[in-house]
């Protein structure tokens, strides 16, 4: 990466650690190498790895956008990331045309997180940064001291984003109060502020209105209040996306008329009498909760499981001379892996690949890349009279650049095809490259590299091709399982790697595979970072 002349008022000498890179005409290749370099100077510098997950996710969603959508393209950007006593602060400037409308977009970025589009478009990945971090700025050219656009990412140390399910139940369930009486909500208000955070509204308009940009976990509404009652409040917000979700309990004088078809029909969670205790308010907020809570971990646990079995990486173990075995490990946090294979005369055509992301939306994108793969991988197999794993990854990129779907997130590719002779062509789209072990021992690094998938008009894919002898093998694998083998839990060192390949040369695909990953198994439990999920492919010819 060239170095580029710092702007002025990030030159200036820093007293906290800081980490700083400097590339001039940035492109989708240089994401990873940022991505695992920030990586390694959080990890040296101790910082928890919540911090560190947040961060290097949110570099990459800035990144992307820059290089992609503005106009007039970046031709230089420069990085900053300070460790400073209380606070992280990471810096990305760029001298592309500005950001549009960010204040505008931050205002309904969140709400729109589930979306599949682009930063640009609709927010989703500014949603993703903004629910991940304390202060999220912009400040473009024309406002900044030195001329530069300024992507501003900040956490204070004392409120950092936890991943895991213990810190998210840390979180207040968020309440909707909603009662024209203003003695009843001050006192419904105390009741539940030690347990919840409540959000007190004097009538249905102001929930209807603050339910658009802010989602609670719960409504509790008075029933008869003017103006807009609380059924119609129901049905207002069972209108709105995912309105119908949101559990809702109503308060009333009387039950008299709650019995009544037009209320039952409104999916209500329960209701109370006033006056209410503070035990049965309580009682009833919980109890709601906790079903909601459950029927989340039930759908969602569905949802994985049955991504599992679809995703679930697998090749066919015995290809004429060659033996291949495939292990995966998929973990919640992670994205995901899957593969793809198609069987000709000429090979094996293969493709493996990984979704980047975190949680339940990343899983999601993972199978929606997955199936879209699948019909244009089998296609370009098909339609091709000599195969070649470049011309399917050139076909990807240009459908990702053209489709606003998969343009929702970032995935890393690889595509290999095995010959029956022993050759070997690879091509790689941002992924790791693959590890040759020579039959003698000897092992080397293969330079199957490219862009990720997305760079609009780069032809910028090359089939990396190799002959292997009887009892070779070459290593595939994506980011969760290389990262693990790092220096003191940090980024992947190749080095590392290649150090442990030797003693397995004698030993065929299935056994071979059986001890790296005892191997990495050590490696994940001295790491401290959030799994990932991970995959190996080893192929090995017969001759």
């Amino acid at each position: 990466m060239q170095k580029i002349q710092l702007p002025p008022v990030l030159a200036a000498a820093a007293s906290a650690p800081r980490w700083q890179r400097s590339i001039s005409a940035p492109s989708y290749a240089c994401m990873p190498v940022l991505r695992r370099e920030m990586r390694h100077f959080l990890d040296l510098a101790e910082t928890p790895p919540a911090y560190a997950d947040a961060f290097c996710l949110s570099l990459c969603e800035v990144i992307s956008n820059i290089v992609k959508h503005p106009p007039k393209k970046t031709t230089a950007l420069h990085i900053t990331f300070d460790l400073l006593p209380q606070s992280l602060r990471l810096d990305i400037a760029d001298d592309s045309t500005p950001f549009a409308s960010f204040d505008a977009i931050c205002k309904t970025a969140q709400s729109r997180l589930r979306c599949a589009e682009t930063l640009l478009e609709s927010g989703y990945g500014l949603g993703c940064i903004l629910s991940q971090h304390t202060q999220v700025s912009y400040i473009d050219a024309a406002r900044s001291a030195d001329g530069w656009n300024h992507f501003i990412i900040e956490d204070r140390l004392c409120s950092a984003p936890e991943k895991n399910s213990a810190s998210r139940q840390q979180r207040k369930p968020v309440v909707f109060l909603v009662d024209d009486d203003a003695g009843d909500l001050k006192a419904h208000h105390r009741m539940l502020s030690a347990r919840y955070d409540v959000v007190p509204l004097a009538d249905a308009a102001s929930a209807l209105a603050l339910f658009r940009t802010r989602r609670p976990d719960l409504v509790i509404s008075d029933l008869h209040m003017p103006q807009t009652d609380g059924a119609a409040l129901r049905r207002q917000i069972s209108a709105l996306p995912d309105g119908d979700l949101v559990p809702f309990v109503f308060l009333t004088a009387s039950a008299e008329g709650m019995n009544d078809k037009g209320i039952l029909r409104l999916g209500i969670d329960d209701y109370l009498l006033k006056p209410v205790t503070p035990q049965g308010l309580e009682r009833v907020a919980e109890r709601v909760l906790g079903r909601r809570e459950q029927l989340h971990r039930a759908i969602e646990g569905r949802f994985h499981r049955d991504l599992q079995k679809y995703l679930h990486p697998h090749l066919p173990a015995q290809f004429g001379p060659w033996s291949i075995t495939t292990l995966n490990r998929m973990a919640d946090a992670g994205g995901g892996d899957f593969t793809l294979h198609h069987e000709t005369r000429e090979g094996l055509m293969a493709v493996l690949a990984d979704v980047m992301g975190h949680g339940t939306e990343a899983k999601f994108f993972a199978y929606a890349y997955a199936g879209y793969l699948r019909s244009l991988f089998r296609a370009t197999s098909e339609k091709s009279t000599g195969i070649n794993t470049a011309v399917f990854l050139q076909h990807l990129s240009d459908a990702v650049t053209d489709d606003d779907f998969l343009d929702g997130t970032l995935l890393t590719c690889q595509s290999f095809h095995l010959c029956p002779t022993g050759e070997a062509g690879i091509a790689s789209a941002g992924h790791p490259p693959p590890l040759l072990l020579r039959a003698d021992g000897t092992a080397a690094v293969l330079p199957a590299e490219g862009p990720i998938p997305g760079m609009a008009g780069h032809a910028g894919y090359r089939e990396y091709r190799i002959r292997l002898c009887a009892g070779d093998k070459i290593f595939f694998a994506t980011d969760g399982f290389f990262d693990v083998f790092g220096r003191q839990g940090g980024t992947y060192d190749a080095d590392t790697l290649l150090r442990l390949l030797p003693p397995l040369a004698a030993l065929d695909a299935a056994a071979a595979a059986e001890k790296l990953w005892h191997i990495f198994d050590k490696y994940l439990q001295q790491d401290t970072r959030a799994p990932d999920d991970a995959t190996l492919i080893i192929a090995a010819y017969g001759g």
